[in-house]
């Protein structure tokens, strides 16, 4: 969803006077529900939406009453997009651009520029340029009250670690976060992003943290995690989606990559470093008996990372 953020936006300027909504999985579209000035979010898991994407299904009344209200869709999609495209037509929707999620495996472009050149063969007028994601001042709000809380009272620097991802295989070692947070805490606070996936905290980094010092932040929503990313300095992590969301704030990110291909997957920022071995399509996580472990992260050290982190937390914030 982040990285078709920046087609979202031209889609949004393209019509600055009308009434936006949005529909999918609402606690991701929170994070830019503020950004694209939109007026409501709706459940895509909502009763009858699944009748969309079935060729000749029934459409229910009250869902057709309501998309009947829109001008022009624009919908993201992998699997039928053409069949839901032509059932929000029917409802009298008049205009749907309908973009594949993702660009063709045999085509590397990256995902947020693929968006945005297919919106550009659907007639809209682009102009793409990076500004940071804008949260809601209720959210900084929250994240004001959570740092005086742990007795921050500003001009400090932090760095927030977010050590999981959606796969095992995407995961650095943990020892290495803990490494990195070690070395970071006599230069700058540390925070800790932890969610309902990570197992990192079974592997060591939970046991440190009381030790050292570290605040921790867990099972937050989103849009909670989103603000305190954007009073970090800087930002570690996996190719996960909280990197993509630190990289859209404009934090300084740094992003430990291993079995996908930043050229097509990479976080978008002004000041994003990714660090890995050289993409190859062979490589694959490999099966050890107790999880999927890739086997280039044995090349990223610690003090790569290190070294990148200390010209960001040297740096003034952008």
């Amino acid at each position: 969803m982040l990285l078709a953020l920046p087609a979202m936006r031209i889609f949004r300027q393209a019509f600055p006077g009308a009434q936006l909504s949005l529909m999918g999985k609402t606690e991701r579209l929170s994070l830019v529900a503020y950004d694209l000035q939109a007026a409501s979010v709706h459940s895509v898991d909502q009763s009858g939406m699944a009748y969309f994407y079935v060729e000749d299904g029934p459409l229910p009344k009250r869902l057709t009453a309501f998309f009947s209200e829109f001008e022009t869709a624009l919908i993201f999609g992998k699997s039928n997009l053409g069949i839901l495209s032509d059932h929000l037509q029917r409802t009298g929707i008049r205009r749907v651009l309908a973009l594949p999620s993702f660009p063709p495996e045999d085509q590397i472009i990256h995902v947020s520029d693929f968006l945005v050149q297919s919106l550009k063969t659907g007639g809209l007028e682009v102009h793409a340029f990076f500004s940071p994601l804008r949260l809601a001042i209720e959210a900084r709000s929250w994240a004001e009250k959570f740092w005086i809380e742990k007795g921050w009272t500003g001009g400090q620097k932090v760095l927030t670690i977010h050590p999981g991802s959606g796969s095992p295989a995407k995961n650095w070692n943990p020892k290495h976060f803990s490494e990195v947070a070690e070395w970071t805490v006599e230069r700058a606070k540390v925070l800790f992003i932890l969610g309902p996936a990570e197992k990192v905290r079974k592997e060591g980094i939970d046991r440190k943290m009381k030790e050292k010092g570290f605040v921790v932040a867990e099972n937050l929503p989103l849009i909670q995690v989103a603000a305190l990313l954007e009073k970090s300095s800087a930002y570690l992590g996996n190719d996960s989606g909280i990197t993509h969301l630190a990289a859209s704030l404009g934090i300084p990110t740094v992003a430990v990559f291993s079995i996908t291909n930043p050229q097509v997957w990479g976080p978008r920022g002004p000041c994003v470093r990714i660090l890995g071995g050289k993409f190859s399509p062979d490589r694959r996580p490999q099966k050890t008996g107790h999880e999927d472990v890739a086997p280039s992260f044995e090349v990223i050290e610690v003090f790569p990372v290190i070294e990148a982190l200390n010209s960001f937390l040297l740096s003034p914030r952008i």
